[in-house]
């Protein structure tokens, strides 16, 4: 059987070290007090490391109640997520909800107020818009939720989040103090923008993965190794995992995602996978 080299060792402890940090992470933001200064996580670090599937499994074997909510859709679509979570925790005790992809929630400037106002201070979702147009479209459970949560006196409809614990993974990295001084200093369009995301990551607890080619290989070198993503024998695991490493910066995409494709490859063609790996993996 194959055997990983010293320094290859060395890279899955690393990663392994780091997804243990990301676990524990998890496990002591379910378990924030909701009434704490900064109870909300925001977690960075490269795309196609299964935050959200690392940060879920946590929160399932310590057994706290979550949601997870995809950021990458509207501020409507969001606020009726979270609707329809209030709604149906009955109980109203506090839930951790897991945002996976912030890209278009945190897009501007106008859906960054909104969540300032969801993280702290009113601590409440607010759309204020005439839902006439969306109404057909919504599912029963949609409705019931939105009409929970509406009032006479205002249009649109209010989502209380007192009750809420927020862990945002992202793939990119909020804006530190720095970032925003020197965009202002030197006049940046974005300048603003940084300031609204920057206000963002003050409300948070920033957990941030700033990961080297060997430690990001190591972290899905671990995953792999230990947890039932390929349906491939051990031996074409460590094939495949040893074939990234000497050709990692090469590659066109370096992700789990990539390693279940090239298990795919390695099924469907046992002795001809190499040619097919250096194809369409390779740049």
């Amino acid at each position: 059987m194959l055997q990983f080299s010293r320094t290859q060792k060395q890279a899955i402890d690393n990663g392994r070290a780091k997804r243990n940090r990301l676990k524990k992470l998890a496990e002591k933001a379910a378990k924030s007090s909701i009434v704490a200064s900064y109870p909300h996580t925001y977690i960075f670090s490269p795309p196609g490391l299964g935050k959200t599937f690392t940060v879920n499994k946590a929160l399932t074997e310590s057994k706290v109640k979550h949601f997870t909510i995809s950021g990458n859709i509207s501020m409507f679509s969001f606020g009726i997520s979270l609707a329809v979570i209030n709604h149906t925790n009955k109980s109203k005790k506090p839930i951790v909800i897991v945002v996976d992809d912030c890209d278009e929630i945190l897009k501007n400037s106008q859906n960054i107020n909104i969540m300032k106002n969801v993280l702290s201070g009113n601590k409440v979702y607010s759309y204020e818009k005439s839902l006439q147009s969306q109404w057909n479209n919504l599912s029963e459970l949609q409705q019931e939720a939105i009409e929970a949560h509406s009032s006479p006196m205002r249009m649109g409809f209010e989502v209380p989040t007192d009750n809420m614990i927020f862990i945002f993974t992202s793939n990119f990295k909020l804006p530190t103090d720095d970032d925003v001084k020197v965009a202002r200093e030197k006049g940046q369009q974005k300048a603003i923008l940084l300031g609204h995301l920057n206000a963002i990551k003050s409300r948070c607890k920033p957990a941030d993965f700033d990961l080297d080619s060997e430690e990001m290989w190591g972290w899905i070198a671990d995953t792999i190794l230990n947890e039932d993503c390929l349906d491939i024998e051990k031996e074409d695991k460590l094939i495949l995992l040893d074939w990234m490493y000497n050709n990692w910066d090469s590659m066109n995409e370096r992700s789990i995602r990539t390693a279940e494709k090239m298990a795919e490859t390695m099924v469907d063609d046992p002795t001809g996978y190499r040619d097919s790996w250096e194809i369409d993996y390779l740049k």
